[in-house]
């Protein structure tokens, strides 16, 4: 028999609901079905979380029941309320975070004391955090990608002139193609 915590059954049951001698599947306030064996409400909950809870993959899913010859623990009579112990993780220990430096007026990502590099906006910083966090918090793993930055705020020179393309008809607002010279819709030209 499996020797199980009275903190580790509680996860071990969970979504699964019972009433009077019957087992239901419960997920985000919907019912999934009703069970007599516990066992087969297990293999029935671990088939709708390994299909995301979509009765269309369910029918493909060919999953073994490791319940079936399993001696299970006890069913907790009485639900303890609150978070399972244990389960609790320090997202931004794990993860780093992004702040923004006011003096310098810029993000920079922090993992405990370590600051790894800071950017211009928010999106860079969020990459950059993605790529440390794929290569385990590697410092050179930032040098090593190949990273183009397009300049956003450019300022405009009066004195040049830039091509335009209209993608939007200037008489009645319809999408059109850039190639064309005639608005298919109002007989607008478009070179005019």
């Amino acid at each position: 028999m499996i020797f199980i915590n009275s903190q580790e059954i509680r996860y071990f049951y969970r979504n699964i609901v019972k009433t009077n001698n019957v087992y239901r599947i419960k997920y985000k306030n919907k019912d999934y079905g009703e069970f007599k064996n516990l066992s087969d409400a297990l293999y029935e909950r671990d088939a709708l979380f390994y299909c995301n809870f979509d009765y269309d993959l369910l029918v493909e899913c060919d999953l073994e029941n490791k319940y079936e010859n399993m001696d299970l623990p006890p069913f907790p009579t009485k639900r303890s309320k609150g978070r399972i112990k244990g389960t609790k993780v320090n997202k931004e220990k794990r993860e780093g975070e992004i702040l923004f430096n006011h003096s310098k007026k810029k993000f920079y990502v922090k993992k405990e004391d370590k600051i790894y590099k800071y950017c211009d906006t928010m999106t860079e910083a969020y990459y950059i955090k993605k790529i440390l966090m794929e290569n385990n918090w590697n410092e050179n793993s930032i040098k090593q990608t190949i990273t183009e930055k397009i300049e956003v705020n450019i300022v405009i020179d009066s004195s040049k002139e830039y091509e335009v393309k209209i993608s939007f008809c200037p008489n009645c607002r319809h999408k059109i193609k850039n190639s064309a010279k005639e608005c298919p819709y109002c007989g607008y030209k478009i070179e005019d």
